[in-house]
């Protein structure tokens, strides 16, 4: 009977642990990987920076530089942090970690709303500001008005509000931005070495000048800044050699790198 009840402890107190450790992957897992260096360290930084696109005009399809919708908004703001959301509004709630309750919302949190048109989701905003409770402003790209900050509290947005989703943190940014540090400085460290022994690397330049131009198929975390860099050229080099009005990219164009 002793031991029965010891087998019982024990099964029960691995039963808890692995509620907990479930629990633990829940919270932390979710959130999207950075995949290129960001260039802001924090989330707030990045709100500075869409705050000072208010006033550029709603435009079905863009992503900026000039005129953006709603989920141009949000991804151009994201690429700034090296994460590339999805292109839809639709699709953007399937990225990061859910948010249950809107008393749960920080700033930088994605917040979703139903679309005049059906009961999915057909609009996007990003957090800007908490204010206590469930109330909190968020910035988007309105229809009507462009690019602005709103209260969450306006009586078309507090019934149409669907879910939210948390992209990323300070914490992950401060550590993405490490590694592409210790990375970039390690491939300079690499590149110097090479140049030390062998010499003859430093007429590579001329050499790819007279070459054929190639093609680089862009792949998710790819930005004109990147490509600029691994191809030893310039972002408007690049964008003349392609015709590039900005610095909008899809996945899988075709950029020529002569």
């Amino acid at each position: 009977m002793e031991q029965q009840q010891t087998e019982m402890k024990a099964k029960r107190l691995i039963f808890i642990a692995l509620l907990l450790f479930c629990q633990w992957t829940i919270q932390a897992g979710g959130k999207e990987e950075i995949t290129s260096a960001p260039e802001f360290e924090s989330i707030e930084e990045m709100l500075q920076f869409a705050a000072k696109q208010q006033g550029k005009p709603y435009r079905h399809g863009a992503e900026g530089p000039n005129a953006f919708d709603c989920s141009g908004f949000t991804r151009y703001c994201y690429k700034r942090l090296g994460i590339s959301l999805n292109r839809s509004s639709k699709d953007q709630p399937k990225q990061g970690k859910k948010i249950r309750f809107r008393r749960h919302l920080k700033e930088g949190d994605l917040v979703f709303f139903k679309g005049s048109k059906g009961r999915g989701v057909g609009h996007v905003g990003i957090v800007y500001r908490k204010r206590g409770g469930k109330k909190y402003d968020f910035i988007h790209a309105s229809t009507s008005r462009g690019i602005m900050i709103e209260d969450s509290e306006t009586k078309y947005f507090k019934k149409r509000y669907k879910k939210a989703r948390r992209i990323t943190s300070d914490r992950d940014i401060r550590k993405a931005r490490k590694h592409f540090k210790k990375e970039m400085k390690e491939s300079k460290k690499e590149l110097s070495e090479k140049a030390e022994t062998n010499p003859v690397q430093k007429e590579e330049p001329k050499k790819q000048k007279e070459s054929k131009p190639r093609t680089h198929t862009i792949s998710k975390g790819d930005t004109l800044y990147n490509i600029s860099k691994r191809y030893g050229c310039s972002v408007e080099e690049i964008k003349k050699w392609n015709n590039l009005k900005d610095n909008t990219l899809t996945l899988g164009q075709e950029l020529i790198i002569k």
